[in-house]
């Protein structure tokens, strides 16, 4: 279970879109990290407010195999990959690189 409701999510994000107030002091007013309020904003302009709410998806080793060369291939970071593909966290695309470069059984 998420540590924030997506109505909060959500919420969060308006606040920075319609504040015209940084990422910092809106973070800071609504008691969130303000990387966490970033990430929220980036999924939510590329991909919409559903992808504010996507806890306990599974993924295909083809999907992961993708995300990790498109991340490569675009120099981009694993934050800017999430965003990108509208990940929750990115720190999952990390695990996922460890596995694939590993050559883990789990693997994607």
């Amino acid at each position: 279970m998420s540590k924030y409701s997506d109505q909060f999510k959500l919420t969060a994000v308006h606040a920075y879109l319609e504040g015209g107030e940084g990422f910092r002091k809106v973070a800071q007013r609504l008691a969130v990290d303000f990387s966490l309020l970033r990430r929220w904003v980036s999924s939510f302009q590329k991909h919409g407010q559903f992808s504010l709410c996507k806890p306990g998806q599974r993924y295909s080793a083809t999907y992961k195999r993708s995300v990790l060369e498109y991340m490569h291939k675009h120099q981009l970071s694993l934050r800017q990959t999430a965003a990108h593909f509208g990940l929750g966290q990115s720190s999952q695309i990390g695990i996922w690189a460890r596995q694939y470069y590993s050559g883990s059984p789990a693997s994607p």
